[in-house]
C-alpha cells in the first residue's frame, strides 16, 4: 500500500509526505520538501555588510525578526562592533514579541483544527469564534510591540539595523504597549487552557534535544549550545559540532549533531533544557501541562511548550518595557574585516548565520542553517515510529496522524531551502 498526503496543508512552504506499507510493515517513508531553492546565501555574496539584515528578513514572512537578529549579531561580531545595553533590551523585545506572535498563529490557525478533525480554523466557526477573537487581540498586542520597535512594521522591520536602532518608540507608546499587555492576561490564560485541554497522541522520541543556554535567563538572542545528551559548545563552534547532509528527494538539507542521530529544536527542547529559567507563571503552567518536572519526550507536546512560552514571553515583554528607553540607540558602524557566526532561538528553534566580510565591508561568504533543517531528520524518524505504532489503522487515519505530527513541529519549509 502506497500513501501520499499530496501538498502538506497548514504548514509554511511546500512539501509532501510519502510512505509505503507491505505485509503490515513500513517499507519506505520520506518527507519531500520540494519548495524551490532560493539561493539566499549566494545572493548575499558581494553585498555590503549593512545590507544583509534587510535581505535575509525576506527568507521568512513569519520570523523575519529572527533572521535579521541572527544576521546582525553575526555581522557585528565580524566587524568588531559591540551593541549597548539599550540596544540589547530593544532587540529582546523584538524577539520575544515575534516568538509569541508566531506561536499564536501556529497553535490556533495551523494546529488546532487537527484536534477537531477539520481542515481549517474556519470550519470550527462559530463554535470557536470566542477563541478566534482572543487570538486576534493577542496577535495585535504582540505585533504592536514588534512594530513599535521595528519602525512601524511587524513584518520585515526597518529600524533594527547593524549598529542598533534608527528609531525607538516614545514614552507614551511604551506606556500603551505595557497597558495592552496587562489587559491581555485573561486571553493568554484562555489560549493556554484551550491548548492544554487537547488530547495529544502518545509518541516517544529518541531525538537529542538541543537549544541555547545563558546564565540567569531563558536564552533567545545568544547563548551556549547545550543538549540533553551532554553536548556543550560556543556558537563559534557550530560548524565543528553539526553536519549538513543532502538527500536526493528534497531541496532541504538534514542537519545532525556530528557523529550522532536526529535532534529536535524549538519550544519543547527549550523548556526541556531551560525550565528553571521560565517566569514563575510560565513554570506553573508548564507544571500543569506535565512538561516539568519529569518531562516526556513526546514531539506532540511541542504545542504545549509553545503555549507555555507565550506566557513566558508576554511576561518578559512586560518586564523589558519597564526598562526600555525611549531614545534612538544607534551608532553607525564602520566596515571591518573578519568572520562572525551567531546562533539565536527562532520560534521554531536554533537558527545559525555566519559571514566572512572583507576589509571593504563586502560579504565574501555566507552560511545559514534554519530550525527546520535541524528538525528534518527527527521529523522523518518520528513519523516512522508513529506509523509503525499505528500500523493497523486505516490509511486515512495514518495520514491524519502524520500531518498532526509534522504540524506539531511547526516547520517552515521555505526557510529550510537555500
Amino acid at each position: 500500500m502506497k500513501a501520499k498526503t499530496g501538498y502538506l496543508g497548514r504548514v509554511e512552504g511546500e512539501g509532501a509526505l510519502e510512505f509505503e506499507i507491505h505485509d503490515g510493515k513500513l517499507k519506505r517513508l520520506k518527507v519531500n520538501i520540494w519548495e524551490p531553492p532560493r539561493f539566499f546565501e549566494g545572493m548575499l555574496v558581494g553585498r555590503r555588510f549593512d545590507e544583509v539584515p534587510d535581505i535575509v528578513s525576506r527568507i521568512c514572512g513569519i520570523c523575519p525578526v529572527s533572521h535579521m537578529m541572527t544576521s546582525i549579531r553575526a555581522v557585528e561580531k565580524a566587524i568588531g562592533f559591540e551593541p549597548d545595553r539599550g540596544t540589547i533590551v530593544a532587540r529582546k523585545l523584538m524577539s520575544y514579541s515575534q516568538i509569541a506572535s508566531s506561536h499564536l498563529v501556529h497553535l490556533i490557525m495551523l494546529a488546532l483544527p487537527d484536534y477537531y478533525g477539520k481542515g481549517s480554523l474556519m470550519e470550527l466557526l462559530p463554535d470557536k469564534e470566542v477563541t478566534l477573537k482572543k487570538f486576534i487581540r493577542l496577535k495585535e498586542t504582540f505585533n504592536g510591540i514588534t512594530s513599535a520597535f521595528g519602525g512601524g512594521r511587524a513584518l520585515h522591520p526597518v529600524s533594527m539595523v547593524v549598529g542598533g536602532f534608527t528609531a525607538l518608540p516614545n514614552e507614551n507608546r511604551i506606556r500603551e504597549l505595557r497597558s495592552n499587555l496587562l489587559s491581555s492576561k485573561d486571553d493568554l490564560m484562555d489560549i493556554f487552557k484551550t491548548v492544554s485541554g487537547l488530547e495529544l497522541p502518545d509518541l516517544q522520541t529518541g531525538s537529542e534535544f538541543v537549544s541555547l543556554s545563558a546564565e540567569g535567563e531563558y536564552a533567545v538572542n545568544e547563548g551556549q549550545i547545550v543538549s540533553d545528551m551532554g553536548l556543550r559548545g560556543k556558537e563559534d563552534d557550530y560548524e565543528t559540532l553539526f553536519d549538513e547532509k543532502e538527500v536526493p528527494y528534497s531541496n532541504a538539507k538534514k542537519t545532525v549533531v556530528r557523529g550522532r542521530g536526529p535532534l529536535m529544536v524549538g519550544a519543547l527542547a527549550r523548556i526541556y533544557l531551560q525550565s528553571d529559567r521560565l517566569s514563575e507563571n510560565a513554570k506553573k503552567t508548564a507544571l500543569e501541562a506535565g512538561l516539568i518536572p519529569d518531562p516526556v519526550k513526546n514531539p506532540f507536546h511541542n504545542i504545549l511548550a509553545q503555549a507555555v512560552e507565550i506566557l513566558h514571553f508576554a511576561e518578559g515583554c512586560q518586564a523589558l518595557l519597564e526598562i526600555a528607553k525611549p531614545e534612538t540607540a544607534y551608532l553607525k558602524p564602520e566596515p571591518g574585516e573578519g568572520e562572525g557566526a551567531a546562533l539565536t532561538e527562532a520560534p521554531r528553534g536554533l537558527l545559525y548565520h555566519s559571514y566572512l566580510i572583507d576589509r571593504g565591508g563586502i560579504v565574501r561568504k555566507a552560511n545559514i542553517v534554519t530550525p527546520t533543517a535541524h528538525n528534518y531528520l527527527g521529523i522523518e524518524e518520528n513519523l516512522r515510529r508513529l506509523i509503525e505504532n499505528n500500523i493497523n489503522e486505516p490509511v486515512e487515519r495514518l495520514k491524519l496522524l502524520a500531518g498532526m505530527l509534522i504540524r506539531a513541529y511547526d516547520p517552515c519549509l521555505s526557510c529550510s531551502v537555500h
